[in-house]
């Protein structure tokens, strides 16, 4: 089969793409891989590909410091050969890894996805009551209370808010 991009060599790596129940499959040579930035002189695990992990060293900045986690000692390379970490206090050591890491993963930092039924995304009451302390400071006590009466009801269908009232 011939490369789909160059449309001149023998196609070598297969990658398939599946989105909303449709797949494409993309066929195509070393040379137009490389050039798209996949090593494929190595083999490389899924969660390398998916979350860059495998990148080539030549392109990551190294570290000076193998960074340990003052809790669990957990240190940088650890972290970097087992894509897992240590312990809570990881997640505060490791942050500025992390970051770029679950910005790519997730597609940002605000759930999307589903939710239990009945539940209420936090973020958006925590937004409300931002709104409502600039309503009250703009004396606008109409809105001040629509938007009052809104996280109450907001609150009470969420049942992380039912028990903190308990």
């Amino acid at each position: 089969m011939q490369c789909e991009i160059c449309k001149e060599k023998q196609a070598t790596v297969h990658f398939k793409q599946v989105c909303d129940g449709s797949a494409r499959d993309l066929y195509i040579c070393g040379a137009c891989a490389a050039k798209k930035g996949f090593d494929v002189s190595a083999p490389m695990g899924l969660t390398d590909f998916l979350f860059g992990l495998g990148a080539p060293k030549d392109t990551e900045k190294a570290p000076a410091v193998d960074k340990a986690c003052p809790a669990c000692h957990m240190r940088r390379s650890d972290f970097r050969k087992t894509s897992r970490l240590g312990c809570p206090s990881c997640y505060d050591t490791f942050a500025e890894e992390l970051d770029p890491m679950l910005d790519d993963m997730h597609h940002g930092r605000v759930h999307v996805g589903k939710a239990p039924v009945g539940a209420t995304p936090l973020s958006r009451v925590a937004a409300l009551r931002k709104s409502l302390a600039a309503v009250v400071a703009a004396q606008n006590f109409e809105e001040a209370a629509r938007l009052r009466d809104l996280i109450r009801q907001l609150s009470a269908e969420t049942p992380a808010e039912k028990t903190r009232r308990t």
